[in-house]
């Protein structure tokens, strides 16, 4: 097995979601899992017993309710290949609320075609 990564990608700007995935497919030709998810200061503004957070909550929070977390397991020596084409349909990750990305090794894999 040649080295592979789990290559996430949370999505603040869901709204680029389809674009995103459109260029991944087009760009690296792996698949990719889409799951629903919630930033922890999101779930966290709406508990009431929050009240420290809730000082902050207007300096942490955006105008997004919900995330769009990206999984795929990747050959390693592609994963340069993935970022940059996460870049291209971004732009600029360092800005607020658009997302965040990383990679993990993998150890093994079972029920994925190579």
């Amino acid at each position: 097995m040649k080295n592979k990564v789990l290559f996430i990608i949370v999505l603040n700007q869901t709204e680029l979601l389809d674009d995103l995935l459109l260029k991944f497919d087009e760009e690296v030709g792996q698949a990719a899992t889409v799951i629903d998810s919630v930033g922890m200061a999101q779930h966290l503004s709406r508990l009431d017993e929050a009240k420290v957070f809730s000082t902050i909550k207007p300096l942490v929070l955006s105008d997004h309710t919900e995330n769009k977390t990206i999984y795929s397991v990747i050959p390693e020596d592609q994963l340069d290949l993935a970022r940059q084409t996460v870049k291209s349909v971004l732009t600029d990750m360092g800005k607020p609320d658009t997302g965040i990305m990383f990679a993990v090794p993998v150890l093994f894999q079972e029920g994925i075609k190579e």
